[in-house]
């Protein structure tokens, strides 16, 4: 689980040079970035310009503040310019007002690459407690979502996503085959802070192996 941590000035001229924004303070939605197709390092692109460049399996891009529009995005081997040879591509990917969203490069049941947008929780969450929400981006048919051992959902397809809000504290969170209770997929074990919105993403295959990304967004306490 790597974070690729942008500070403000970077994150102001990825919106800048990059996405075509005038200027980053305009900005109106947030996005997180999740690199989840095991064995390749890529650069992503937007809009024709290199975003995030040596992008690694399993790493995260957190809190880059862009308008609400429509982006293209192509995604190329870390060795190729955005002009190089896709290894997924996704026009008119739509980022709403206001919302925070994350963009994950991840593989489908079958092993075709894809990109998955998942809009985010950002209202502030009851007092002393967190959301929680289990995505399955990995290659792999449905499986069954616990956490702390109690079962969150089952079934759970490739692209779909579990969520619950959870009180604070130190949590396991696993995927199994349905039916099972025994962990094919993590556990991931977090220390899940009030106020925060926690997203855990299974990526990877039986291949290259799986393995559990998260992204973090303090959202506040009502």
């Amino acid at each position: 689980m790597k974070k690729r941590f942008l500070g403000l000035a970077v994150a102001a001229s990825v919106a800048i040079s990059l996405f075509g924004v005038g200027t980053a303070s305009a900005a109106d939605a947030t996005l997180n970035v999740v690199h989840g197709i095991p064995g390749v390092d890529v650069n992503v692109c937007v809009n024709g310009g290199e975003a995030i460049p040596d992008f690694s399996f399993g790493e995260v891009v957190t809190g880059v503040a862009l308008p609400a529009a429509s982006y293209d995005v192509k995604v190329v081997a870390a060795t190729d310019d955005c002009m190089g040879s896709a290894i997924l591509e996704a026009t008119g990917v739509e980022l709403m007002d206001g919302r925070n969203h994350t963009a994950v490069a991840y593989l489908m049941e079958d092993g075709t690459p894809t990109l998955g947008l998942y809009k985010n929780a950002s209202r502030p969450v009851a007092r002393g407690a967190a959301w929680l929400f289990v995505r399955h981006n990995a290659a792999a048919p449905a499986v069954d979502v616990w956490a702390n051992g109690k079962s969150l959902v089952a079934d759970l397809e490739n692209g779909e996503t579990a969520k619950a809000i959870v009180p604070r504290g130190i949590y396991a969170a696993w995927v199994s085959l349905p039916g099972d209770y025994q962990p094919v997929i993590g556990p991931a074990v977090l220390r899940l802070k009030k106020g925060f919105t926690y997203e855990i993403y299974a990526i990877g295959d039986a291949t290259s192996g799986f393995d559990f990304a998260v992204v973090a967004t303090q959202v506040g306490s009502k």
